[in-house]
Order: C-alpha cells, then sequence, then structure tokens
C-alpha cells in the first residue's frame, strides 16, 4: 500500500502538477481530457460510455469493462485493485520486474524459511536461493522468471518445497507500472478540479 501511496505522490507532483482537466459531453458519451494546456506530455483521455472506461493517451491506452454505468464521478470510491480487476486490455505489460524488489523477496523467504528449519529442509532452501539468486541478476520480465522456475521445478525434485512453493517465488520481482496508478488517480484528480471550477 505505502508503494502506491508513493506512486500517486509522484503523479501528482511530477505528472499531473499542471494538468486541466475538460469534459465534452456527446450522445450517451462523457469525454474527459486531462491534459497540461499546450503540452501532450502525460495526457490522458478516457472516454465513459455505457459500461466501459477507455483510456488513451501518452501514458498509455486501455479498456475496462465494468459492472456500473461509466461517468467520472463514479469513480470516485473506486480503490486501484477493484479497478485492475475490470481490466480487459491494455497496451503496456500489466507487470514489469525490479531487481532491487526481486532481491528482497528472496531475501525475506529465505529468511522465513530457514529459521528453525531441519537440515534437509535448509539444504533445499539453500539450492533454490542460490539458483533463484543468480536467475533473478539474468532475467528482465516476471515472465522470464516464471518460465525459468518452472524448468527449475520440473528438472529437480524437492522435498520440503512443492509447486505453490514455487508459484509464490515467480512472483518476486513483480512491480505494477505507474501507468495503471495514474489512470484511476487522473480521474479523481480531474473530479477534485472540476468540482472546485463547477
Amino acid at each position: 500500500m505505502r508503494e502506491i501511496e508513493e506512486m500517486e505522490q509522484e503523479i501528482k507532483d511530477k505528472w499531473f502538477n499542471n494538468h486541466e482537466a475538460k469534459i465534452t459531453e456527446y450522445d450517451g458519451i462523457t469525454i474527459l481530457d486531462w491534459r497540461e494546456p499546450g503540452t501532450s506530455i502525460y495526457s490522458v483521455r478516457y472516454i465513459f460510455c455505457g459500461s466501459r472506461l477507455y483510456v488513451s493517451g501518452d501514458i498509455g491506452d486501455a479498456i475496462f469493462n465494468l459492472t456500473w454505468i461509466a461517468t467520472p464521478q463514479s469513480f470516485n470510491n473506486i480503490d486501484l485493485g477493484y479497478l485492475l480487476g475490470k481490466l480487459s486490455c491494455h497496451s503496456r505489460e500489466r507487470w514489469y520486474f525490479d531487481e532491487r524488489k526481486a532481491k528482497n523477496d528472496l531475501k525475506d523467504w529465505y529468511e522465513e524459511n530457514t529459521y528453525d528449519a531441519e537440515d534437509k529442509s535448509l539444504k533445499e532452501a539453500k539450492e533454490i536461493y542460490k539458483f533463484l539468486k543468480g536467475t533473478i541478476e539474468s532475467v528482465c520480465t516476471p515472465k522470464e522468471l516464471e518460465r525459468e522456475l518452472f524448468n527449475y521445478y520440473m528438472d529437480n525434485s524437492f522435498y520440503y518445497f512443492d509447486g505453490e512453493d514455487f508459484s509464490i517465488l515467480s512472483e518476486f520481482g513483480k512491480k505494477l507500472p505507474m501507468c495503471f496508478v495514474a489512470y484511476l488517480l487522473g480521474i479523481k484528480l480531474a473530479n477534485e478540479q472540476l468540482k472546485v471550477t463547477a
């Protein structure tokens, strides 16, 4: 949660600090343009149509299939996790790989799984740790890490660790790109601005 709050603050300060909201209404469609006048840097166009939200602009494109009629105001009480569950199409990768985060995740996992561990499980954990540390340094995407872990799991036998453990390991280093945070934050900031000017 803290990570998302930090992203939101950076987006407010660096991406959207001079943005202005403009609403245009057409036959059952609402268009919200969120941009700094005179530039397209970090600009976003939101199209609210029925139960769909279309997003386009400098920070990427996305389509959300919603369970409610989309209006700019209908997003005021929506949280990011819920909205991302409605994401059906996007132009950017859903996750990116953060090597530092992956190494921290690995360190935490290792400490948790070796505390008071028996010799055999400690030996397995050390083997997995060694393999995964090297793999983290050689991959660039979460999918590559997942593939390497799957191959490693299939090529080796483990007594103490199973497929579910390896599924957890494949999540190491996954980080949500800021654009997904910005999609929702932009709507909320635009709504605040429009309330003040109304």
